[in-house]
């Protein structure tokens, strides 16, 4: 029988989005349906107040926590306006632990981000700008962000002496600017400059839509490794609509036969990582969290089973204390089906085989992170 796993007095990271609101309409992203403009109808956006957050992480879980990680799903943690609060509740109780924001830069004024960078001066903290390229080229994927903005806020953060680093998701588009951007960084004051690969292409280019779902442009990949390809057809069916127990079979023995196993990007050097959503669910890792609301086609089987493993456990932190939601052990299902493979979600992230890279490790393919943080 496997051990229990995520146990609440071993818990050491916590990956949390802090908002599901945003000012980009990033085509892949899931707050959108079908690469538009249409915000998820599944989606209630908000964020998380500081009084909301104390009541999710008292002081004594705080107290021993070693990363924090402010990213979303759905969502961009730099509009949260109560995020430089949260912030020094973190830092007050925990001044030694690591946080890191990824953000597009784009909202709010240069204060706002000002304030963010003296806050974490001095600190372990760091600001991840997702910016995909130059003036020229950002907008493309980061829709509606606007340059001269990402550039006044990342250059207010910066100059505080905080730690700013920059990603930069790869396409055929700003593919030439790699050089340029490298050189615009150093310039700036990033210190870290993290060249991407995106994988959110599905059988093909991005078809990139307004809010009439009417085609305006394609985004292509670099290469062929960047298209996912769906395995059935479901023909516009969604997971809430498909009968998991005639399809259990078929989805749990899916990747049965496949060589390798199953390296979990939460359960890593001894850490152990949480995921928790805007709306306070709790989950093993971000991925779940990414499936939650997940409206395309080629994911509908992964939130199919994430509804099935779910369905009889309350995970909210609306409800529950967290200490509360992890005694119950809710994710049994999950770190009991490695062997197995049987979990979609974790061999489709986190499996290592002869032909397969875990999908943390393909993405950081310049510095070959997976497994540290």
């Amino acid at each position: 029988m496997t051990s229990k796993m995520w146990i609440y007095d071993e818990i050491t990271s916590v990956n949390i989005e802090i908002s599901s609101l945003c000012n980009a309409a990033c085509p892949w992203c899931p707050r959108y349906e079908d690469m538009s403009t249409v915000v998820n109808k599944q989606l209630d956006p908000a964020y998380v107040p500081v009084s909301t957050f104390k009541e999710w992480f008292p002081e004594e879980f705080v107290s021993r926590i070693k990363f924090w990680t402010f990213t979303g799903d759905y969502g961009d943690a730099g509009t949260n306006p109560e995020l430089p609060e949260v912030l020094r509740y973190i830092l007050k109780h925990n001044p030694s632990t690591r946080i890191q924001i990824n953000t597009n830069g784009g909202m709010k004024a240069p204060r706002h981000w000002k304030e963010i960078g003296e806050i974490l001066s001095g600190t372990k903290g760091i600001v991840i700008f997702s910016i995909d390229g130059l003036e020229d080229t950002n907008h493309i994927y980061r829709r509606n962000v606007k340059w001269e903005k990402v550039m006044a806020n990342a250059e207010a953060y910066i100059a505080t002496g905080a730690e700013a680093w920059w990603d930069f998701l790869q396409f055929k588009h700003n593919i030439h600017q790699v050089d340029e951007v490298q050189s615009l960084a150093d310039s700036m004051g990033f210190t870290e400059v993290h060249f991407k690969y995106p994988h959110g292409f599905e059988n093909g280019n991005m078809i990139v839509k307004d809010k009439n779902f009417i085609p305006l442009y394609e985004i292509e990949p670099i290469n062929e490794d960047q298209i996912s390809r769906v395995w059935i057809p479901l023909h516009g069916k969604k997971a809430e609509d498909l009968d998991y127990e005639s399809i259990r079979e078929d989805v749990e023995n899916f990747y049965k036969d496949k060589e390798g196993e199953i390296k979990c990007f939460s359960q890593r050097n001894g850490d152990v990582e949480i995921r928790v959503s805007s709306w306070g669910a709790v989950y093993p890792c971000s991925m779940f969290g990414h499936l939650a609301k997940y409206p395309r086609e080629n994911m509908q089987f992964n939130k199919a089973q994430m509804i099935d493993i779910f369905k009889d456990k309350n995970i909210s932190l609306k409800e529950r204390t967290l200490k509360e939601i992890l005694n119950a052990d809710p994710y049994e299902f999950i770190y009991g089906s490695w062997k197995k493979k049987s979990c979609l979600a974790c061999w489709g992230n986190c499996g290592v085989g002869p032909e397969k890279t875990p999908v943390m490790q393909q993405i950081y393919k310049k510095n070959k992170i997976y497994g540290t943080t």
